[in-house]
């Protein structure tokens, strides 16, 4: 219930009839739209939802203990059967020593709530992590130890929280509505859906190439290359997947996948509190709360490792600190407090989405907004600490982007910032999701959601629908909390679609506008409560069936989460390319670079993944430009590969065919195929044989006899031609030669050089010619710190030798 008398709309009242009339337009549309509608059909989503409600409202009735509790124990007993108790003790563990360095850290402030303590504790663990990953040290020693240090020196906070949790268990449940009850077990089922979902194995696309990819590579190398000519996004702000690493480090896959759910049941709890802060009743603090874990779209950041989820709850955290900033605050040394805790947070969300710049306007014209509550004594010093905080936890990605590649936000803006790394061109999203806000945007998000997501209609969910009678509601109510949330939660939509109309990047407002369509909706002065009750009870029904629109992962599949062949068979089936990671891990014993003409989808690789494709366009452009398969089998030498992985089904039929002639297949799994390159020795030598000039150099006077395809040189006018070479390899230097006159001696010469092209030494062998064509060989290594070589074509003498080809084969 809202606090004021002003925030009311009496019943019959000219404001009361323009809210009425905006919902009676909202469900003429609804209704339109519905009409057009193709009904999902039942999936295993929506049936372990109905499951979970079953049981849950079960062991409500017959135990009298309250929901979450019960959820608790639920989840405990799925993680044993799921064979997943380590990962969950992990992520717990880890949350449990979040929660109290973020304690320590903001001097155990009562009036905090522990959500912040733990995204505090979060977010530094999780910066740590990202620069401990510059250097070889990331081992799961050292992040057991860093995990357990907190927990240790705060072992009084420990017993206190694991006190409270004991009393939570052993108590009955409180006196509270049916209504309220309903609620929690509607939300403890969709928590039992999020840990599930987090308990199957990874398919998703951005986690395998990206997200999972990252704690995989820094657990198997002990660092992060940050290597933007490999992976463009190498060097992009990555705070969720650095966190996402120090579980993967001590728990694997899953841990990462359960933390990522984690932060979405966070988000609940957030909308919760801020429902609460802005004069709603528990009652619609459970409604915002359902609403969001509802949302199709929450359910995709969890059916897969994304960083929304993470980077969301700090928005969230630092968006209600910015809002406390302001008279609502009734202390002004807690506004100052505020101040300081929403730099922290903000910075670690900039740390976490670079797309957190087009949010932060938004709350900067909050914060003028509110200048005369906390323009008070002693602001200056706060404003610099809290800038303070949000360079140190934001800025480092962006720092290390402009000195590794030139451009602090690599690889956007490049045709602004010029990195030799990248085309001096601007980064453009796809051209599908289009730009901008239109009058009919909301009602195309819901029924035409294939143009905002990657997914199908209904992705967005079905409350975009009841979002302008709730708009109009808190604008006429003069509530100036929900005003606020309103304002950021629209201003952050309109600037982010500026640039493009992507769900994903608007996923804070999906978690704002959960709290301001439970405050008119749950408040009976505004609607009636049977009214609401429908609106609520039916748009959750329609969100849980859609509540894969947004995704192509959330598949529950009971023999993936039972035993390790159902998930290998899961696997097999869904997405071979996972069971061909752990092949190329097998035979790739030097952890040697892997060629992949195929999806990016190596998370666990052994080894760097050469993508042909924008994440390596350096690459991408040899593979291209190589025409014949000597030449790409040198460019795949240079690259020091031995193994390719192949979708057979995807690449155009001459590339294919040209790779084919290079390599011999091992394994095969669907469409996809490993190849080792063949060991034939290939030549590097434009023009071995003479046919032409090209790639040769001469000095004059020496000639070239087209006709018999003859070079004539000595000792001061040689040929010469530069190719590239691998440090450290072999190779054979041959040549064809017979005296052009009389008997002389002729050599074979190879000059190397750095990657500045200055001369290092040279390898020189001599022969003595006849009158007859004779063959000449020489075996040399590349030095250390070569990068190319120079072949010649010359005699010992100033006497002529004739060669009629020349060879620099590896």
């Amino acid at each position: 219930m809202l606090n004021s008398r002003d925030d009311i709309l009496p019943r019959y009242s000219l404001k009361y009839a323009v809210v009425l009339v905006v919902l009676l337009a909202s469900a003429v549309v609804g209704v339109y739209g519905f009409s057009t509608l193709e009904l999902a059909s039942m999936n295993s989503a929506t049936r372990t939802i109905l499951l979970s409600v079953a049981g849950m409202a079960a062991l409500t009735v017959f135990t009298g203990k309250p929901p979450i509790i019960l959820c608790l124990g639920l989840l405990a007993c799925l993680s044993v059967a799921c064979a997943q108790i380590w990962p969950v003790i992990v992520v717990a563990l880890f949350a449990l020593s979040c929660i109290v360095l973020g304690r320590w850290m903001l001097r155990q402030e009562a009036s905090i709530d522990w959500s912040v303590h733990l995204l505090v504790g979060a977010g530094t663990f999780g910066t740590l992590t990202g620069l401990a990953a510059y250097l070889p040290i990331n081992y799961p020693w050292l992040y057991g130890a860093l995990l357990l240090t907190p927990l240790i020196l705060g072992h009084r906070h420990v017993t206190s929280i694991g006190g409270e949790l004991l009393r939570q268990i052993q108590a009955s449940r409180s006196v509270q509505t049916p209504l309220q009850t309903g609620l929690d077990v509607l939300i403890c089922s969709f928590a039992c859906l999020y840990v599930l979902v987090a308990f199957m194995p990874e398919v998703g696309h951005d986690a395998l190439a990206m997200h999972l990819f990252v704690p995989s590579h820094l657990a198997q190398r002990h660092q992060w290359s940050f290597d933007a000519g490999t992976y463009v996004w190498a060097v992009m702000p990555m705070l969720a997947d650095w966190i996402y690493s120090i579980v993967y480090m001590l728990a694997g896959e899953t841990a990462s996948r359960l933390s990522n759910s984690a932060f979405t049941l966070l988000l609940a709890w957030q909308i919760r509190n801020m429902t609460l802060w802005a004069g709603g009743s528990a009652t619609s603090a459970r409604w915002a709360s359902l609403i969001f874990l509802s949302t199709p779209l929450a359910f995709a950041e969890s059916s897969s490792l994304h960083i929304e989820s993470a980077w969301t709850a700090f928005m969230m955290a630092g968006t209600l600190a910015i809002l406390k900033v302001s008279s609502f605050t009734p202390d002004p040394r807690e506004r100052l407090s505020q101040l300081l805790l929403a730099g922290l947070l903000l910075g670690f969300a900039l740390a976490t989405k670079a797309v957190t710049l087009s949010v932060l306007p938004v709350l900067l014209v909050i914060l003028l907004l509110h200048c005369k509550a906390w323009a008070v004594q002693g602001i200056v010093k706060t404003l610099l600490l809290g800038s303070v905080g949000l360079i140190l936890a934001g800025a480092t990605p962006y720092l290390s982007a402009g000195y590794l590649t030139g451009n602090p936000v690599f690889p956007f803006f490049n045709a602004i910032f010029h990195s030799p790394l990248w085309p001096n061109i601007n980064f453009e999203p796809p051209a599908t999701f289009g730009t901008g806000v239109t009058w009919d945007t909301l009602y195309r998000m819901v029924f035409k959601s294939p143009q905002f997501i990657e997914g199908r209609v209904g992705a967005a969910g079905f409350q975009w629908l009841l979002l302008p009678t709730a708009a109009v509601a808190v604008l006429l109510s003069g509530n100036k909390k929900a005003l606020c949330i309103l304002l950021v939660g629209a201003g952050s939509m309109f600037t982010t679609f500026h640039s493009t109309a992507y769900l994903r990047y608007v996923f804070p407002s999906f978690a704002l506008f959960s709290v301001i369509l439970a405050l008119p909706f749950s408040d009976a002065k505004i609607f009636p409560r049977s009214l609401a009750i429908l609106a609520g009870a039916l748009l959750i029904l329609t969100n849980t069936r859609f509540i894969q629109a947004a995704t192509y992962y959330g598949e529950i599949n009971p023999s993936a989460l039972l035993s390790k062949t159902g998930r290998d068979a899961y696997l097999l089936e869904r997405l071979p390319i996972r069971n061909m990671v752990d092949t190329v891990n097998a035979l790739n014993t030097g952890h040697q670079p892997v060629a992949v003409f195929a999806s990016p989808l190596m998370a666990g690789l052994h080894g760097d993944a050469l993508y042909a494709s924008w994440y390596n366009l350096k690459w991408k452009n040899e593979f291209d430009a190589a025409a014949s398969p000597s030449e790409l089998a040198q460019r795949l030498r240079q690259r020091q590969v031995n193994w390719l992985v192949i979708d057979l089904k995807s690449l155009p039929q001459a590339r294919l065919d040209l790779l084919l002639n290079v390599s011999t297949s091992y394994a095969r799994l669907g469409d996809v195929e490993l190849r080792k390159l063949n060991d034939t020795h290939y030549e590097h030598l434009l023009n071995p044989e003479l046919s032409s000039l090209e790639g040769w150099s001469l000095t004059s006077p020496s000639t070239y006899d087209p006709s018999r395809k003859i070079l004539t040189v000595n000792v001061q006018t040689p040929a010469i031609q530069r190719v590239e070479v691998t440090p450290g390899l072999t190779y054979i230097n041959s040549v064809s030669a017979r005296c052009a006159t009389t008997a002389t001696a002729g050599r074979i010469q190879a000059n190397w050089m750095d990657e500045q092209g200055n001369f290092i030494t040279t390898s020189i062998e001599t022969f003595d010619c006849t009158t007859q064509w004779e063959t000449h060989e020489m075996n040399v290594v590349a030095p250390a710190n070569a990068t190319s070589v120079i072949i010649y074509a010359s005699g010992h003498t100033d006497t002529p030798l004739e060669f009629k080809s020349l060879s620099f084969r590896q």
